[in-house]
């Protein structure tokens, strides 16, 4: 179906512009006169539309933007405003260009009598197939408040559990990088210092002393090399980085990891009784809640094993069935899961499940900063001591030969 540029102005006057497809540039105008806009110009648009350089250098909204506009929404409806106007009034108070141009867009494609799912569903950058179809179903069931609100709660707890995450990295990364700049410098600028004094004595002093001043020297003269090869490593580990997002490159080698494991297979129930329970919850069937759930797991080797539970239900086994022949969740959390399917109150039990693995990765994070931190700060601080020590025996050395 052809696809129209159309500008148009609304009830204030205010002009706007989008993209709309249609099967010929009378529906368009028709479709916007029925929306309440006055068109101005609707024209097939055959290139594809491309960012500005405006676009390039605005941040789109991340997952917290996502957030907040979700609860704007959820706030909105509530107070007993329907979803268009909700969506007209965000636009009018503001906020970020990307947002303005988001809520506009969906205001724009439910005037036009497009549902609110398949107004979203044109932004896959911002908005989850997990997302899509929560509201696809509450449209359906009459519950969209009641999703959306769910959702922004769902998303809020899966923030904070991230940036947990993101802290438990920083803050090691952190030390590691102003060690490693702390020993470039003493490298670089501290350590020539005293090259001059043990000039004529590098055969009889320490070999570990020795070595700290080789290794100087070494830095000092291929610095640039050293530098664009480090340059060159880290593009190369953000193209392969960006390779591995799809084929899970880096989430199996830190699974392999013991502390890793525990902290990976703690997140992996969390997320999929969290989610599994939001879906279930808001009534979209088991089968659908399982494909969705595949992209949640993170783990080749887990989404490997849900694919399988995918093929079990579709043949007529039941959920704890088809989890008891897989090892991603622990058995006790197959068993529970066993318990709220037979009892009805699936939703519920997963929801049990995840608030105790919730506490449970929260608890192993804790620890792990606890313990990481003072470990990383102890090995900065023996690497500093040795090469002083190694400097000060050199120079010790020197001035016994000297006597």
């Amino acid at each position: 179906m052809p696809r129209f540029k159309y500008e148009v102005l609304d009830t204030n006057g205010r002009r706007h512009t989008g993209l709309m497809d249609g099967a010929s540039r009378g529906e368009i105008i028709q479709e916007l006169n029925r929306a309440g806009f006055l068109p101005i110009t609707a024209t097939e648009s055959r290139v594809r539309p491309g960012r500005t350089l405006r676009d390039w250098l605005t941040p789109e909204p991340g997952s917290e933007d996502v957030t907040a506009m979700t609860l704007d929404i959820v706030m909105l409806l509530k107070g007993g405003v329907n979803l268009s106007e909700s969506l007209r009034l965000l636009q009018q108070m503001g906020g970020s260009r990307w947002r303005i141009r988001v809520l506009r867009e969906l205001h724009m494609a439910l005037s036009v009598g497009k549902t609110f799912s398949n107004a979203l569903s044109e932004h896959p950058r911002l908005f989850s197939p997990i997302y899509l179809k929560m509201v696809e179903v509450a449209e359906a069931t009459g519950r969209l408040e009641e999703a959306l609100a769910s959702l922004a709660e769902e998303r809020q707890r899966m923030e904070r559990m991230r940036k947990r995450l993101v802290g438990a990295i920083s803050y090691p990364a952190f030390l590691v990088c102003a060690a490693l700049s702390a020993m470039t410098f003493i490298f670089m600028y501290v350590i020539p210092q005293f090259e001059t004094a043990i000039e004529g004595f590098r055969d009889k002093i320490d070999p570990t002393a020795l070595m700290v001043f080789n290794a100087s020297a070494f830095l000092r003269a291929n610095f640039q090399t050293i530098l664009l090869s480090i340059g060159g490593g880290v593009l190369g580990l953000l193209t392969l980085g960006a390779a591995g997002q799809r084929r899970g490159i880096w989430i199996t080698l830190v699974v392999r990891l013991p502390l890793a494991r525990t902290v990976l297979r703690y997140e992996v129930t969390l997320k999929f009784c969290r989610t599994l329970a939001v879906l279930i919850g808001n009534g979209v069937d088991i089968s659908t809640s399982l494909r969705l759930l595949r992209d949640v797991v993170r783990v080749p080797a887990h989404a490997a094993e849900v694919d399988g539970v995918i093929a079990d239900v579709r043949k007529g086994y039941r959920l704890s069935e088809a989890l008891e022949t897989r090892t991603f969740l622990p058995r006790h959390v197959v068993q529970m899961l066993r318990i709220g399917e037979e009892s009805g109150k699936l939703p519920e039990s997963a929801t049990r499940v995840s608030v105790f693995y919730e506490a449970r990765l929260d608890t192993a994070l804790t620890r792990a900063i606890a313990v990481i931190g003072p470990a990383t700060m102890v090995l900065v601080s023996l690497l500093i001591a040795w090469l002083i020590i190694s400097v000060m025996t050199a120079l010790m050395s020197v001035n016994d030969l000297l006597k």
